[in-house]
Order: C-alpha cells, then structure tokens, then sequence
C-alpha cells in the first residue's frame, strides 16, 4: 500500500520487522542484568505522523497506515523496542459515545465541552459496550494484529486507567469537586468505569490476544499536581489494583509523574510500584529536577529495573549537542550495575529529527553497566 505521503510499505516489510525480535531480547536482558548495549524505546505516534507527513485523521483511524508508519519510523531512527502507541485515552469514551474532536496536528481528543455523564442518572449510560460493533474497538485489535504479523512479537495491550477515564467521562475539575463534595457519587463512577467498561474491555482484548506480555493503563490526568498524594493512594490506585486481582501482575500503570512537586517524592514512587510492571520509569521534568541518581539509588534499594525517558518538550526544542548531553548523563548514572533502558517520551510532531537521532546515539554509544 502506498501512505498518503508516498511511502510505499510492501509485504516485505514483514521481514524488515522482525529485526525488532532482536530489540525485545535486548530490552528482556536489560531488564535482567547487563546487555549488550543500553536499549532505546520510544512513544512516537505524533512523530511518525508528522515526519510522514500523513493527515491525522488518516493516520489515526487506519491501521493499515499506523502500524508499518510507527515501526518504519522506528526502524530509520535505531529505536530498538518495537511498540505501536494510539490515541488510547479515546477509545473507551468513544465507544461509550463520547464526543472525539480532532485537529489537523495533533491527536484527537475528548470533546471537553461535552462530557457525557452530566449527573447521576448518566451512569447508566456507562453500560458494557458491544465491542465487536464499535469502530475504535475494532481499529485497536487490527492494530495489534498488524504489529504481531509484521513483528512476529506479542502486541502489549493498553487502556485508559479508571481515573483518567472518569475525568475525561466527567470533566476533569467537576471530577476532583465530586470527591470532595459527593464522594458517593465519584465512587460508584469509579465503580461502574472498572467493572461495566474496562474489564469487559481488557476481556475482549484478552480474547484476542491471549499471550500479550503486559496490559497497561494510562493515566495522564492521574499524577500531581492535578491530584495530590492521597488522592493517588486512595482514589487512583485501588480500581487499577481491582483490574490487577481479575486479571493478574499484567495489569500495570507507568505513566504517572510530578513527584517533583512532593516534599517527599520517595512516597510517590513506592506508589508507582504498587500498580507498576516490576520497573520504576521516571520522566522529565521530575528526573531534570531530582536528578537521575534518586532514581538509580532508589531502584537500588527497591532492587528493580530502572527506566529514565528523557522529556517531550527538551527532545523539541533543544541542540542535538544538548539532547546527547541529558543522554550521556542519564545513561552514565542509572545504567550503572546495569537493568537500566532509556526512554524518549511521547515525541511531538515537530520534534527535530536530528535530535532523535543524537538521543538514540548517545544511548547506543554509551556503556552498558
């Protein structure tokens, strides 16, 4: 098939992939030890998008053109996990029948002026949804389908955390007024999100996908200073532990950050492990500001792997010089005694190439443990 921007993916892209096999042997021995070299892996949907120039909409609704976009995209640039990200804070609201909105640059998005549960009586419209009817549901098992036949790896499965999902459901300032106001209310939202949505949800990827290593929850709306730590321990993380005791240690969230603004950021991490996958992941901002050695010295003590991602918004607008530089020191300090893998956070759109490629480099070039 030919991409709109006119870049030709054949069938022989199957065998250019599964070079990606090698890159999850890597990944697999870092998390145990010392690899051959430290492994790069990437959420890089937007910058797939934008360096194809392909439109978004095409982008994101057809997986015949995500899919081999995302892992081309990957494969030019040295990143060595291979992994398809989406728009996967949609797709439950939208079966639901959530407005979506889109513009030309970015990802789709809820549409915030219209939350769907209004009030109480709302939450009878959270009803299990008919999966195999609904197109977002369809487009994310063709998705996976697609990465597993081009990589011949196991696709890891993804939803929307609970309480991400109940904020973009509800509005994410009349969701946090509902637990203080009507806690009865944000509970049995809560309630019907995990059981009525996404267990049923994650079943029916299940179904589809037996052998996925990992099923993990995103939950960007879930991390200070939009939620405090409390909130965090007592509101955030039970639904994701609920998933966990149904369908067992696959169930994990990464995702969460700002322990920054925490006077002891320690806590926050002890939280991470409770609903994480066995690894600690930090992210800029929080590592610029704690440095890197807080986390090698906690997952020292915590005895667990270690993955650093280098921020977002420096990958776009610094040097490459600078972007190699963040990179050699972040490698230098939690690589040490190795289990250690970095990380480049959700690459925009606009992000230089040259700096992807400077941070994959440094990375590569650097030693192992």
């Amino acid at each position: 098939m030919r991409f709109l921007a006119g870049w030709l993916v054949s069938d022989a892209a199957e065998g250019r992939y599964a070079a990606f096999q090698t890159g999850a042997a890597l990944m697999a021995a870092a998390m145990r030890g010392k690899p051959a070299r430290i492994p790069v892996l990437a959420q890089l949907h937007e910058f797939a998008a934008g360096y194809l120039e392909i439109p978004r909409e095409d982008f994101f609704r057809r997986p015949e053109i995500m899919v081999p976009a995302v892992l081309e995209v990957e494969r030019q640039f040295g990143v060595d996990v291979a992994s398809v990200s989406y728009d996967v804070y949609n797709i439950e609201a939208e079966a639901l029948g959530q407005r979506i909105r889109w513009s030309d640059g970015g990802m789709p998005d809820i549409d915030r002026d219209a939350p769907l549960v209004r009030d109480r009586d709302d939450l009878a419209r959270l009803r299990t949804p008919d999966f195999d009817a609904q197109p977002a549901c369809r487009r994310v098992v063709a998705m996976h389908a697609l990465f597993r036949r081009l990589t011949g790896i196991e696709p890891g499965l993804s939803f929307c955390a609970p309480f991400t999902l109940a904020t973009h459901l509800r509005g994410i300032e009349q969701f946090v007024v509902d637990i203080c106001a009507e806690p009865a209310f944000a509970r049995d939202l809560l309630a019907r999100i995990t059981d009525e949505v996404l267990g049923p949800w994650i079943a029916y990827q299940l179904r589809h996908f037996p052998n996925t290593p990992k099923i993990s929850g995103v939950d960007a709306t879930a991390s200070p200073p939009i939620v405090n730590l409390p909130l965090l321990r007592d509101w955030v993380a039970p639904p994701i532990l609920r998933l966990r005791e149904q369908f067992g240690p696959r169930i994990c969230v990464a995702n969460w950050v700002g322990e920054r603004y925490l006077e002891r950021p320690q806590d926050m991490l002890d939280l991470k492990l409770q609903v994480g996958p066995g690894s600690l992941l930090g992210q800029d901002p929080d590592v610029e500001t704690l440095g890197p050695a807080f986390y090698k010295e906690y997952t020292r003590r915590r005895e667990v792997p270690l993955i650093l991602g280098v921020g977002a918004a420096f990958l776009a607008q610094a040097r490459p010089a600078a972007v190699a530089a963040r990179v050699r020191r972040y490698v230098e300090t939690g690589a040490r005694g190795g289990r250690f893998a970095l990380y480049l956070c959700n690459l925009a759109a606009n992000t230089p190439p040259e700096n992807v490629r400077a941070a994959v480099d440094a990375a590569h070039a650097a030693r192992p443990g």
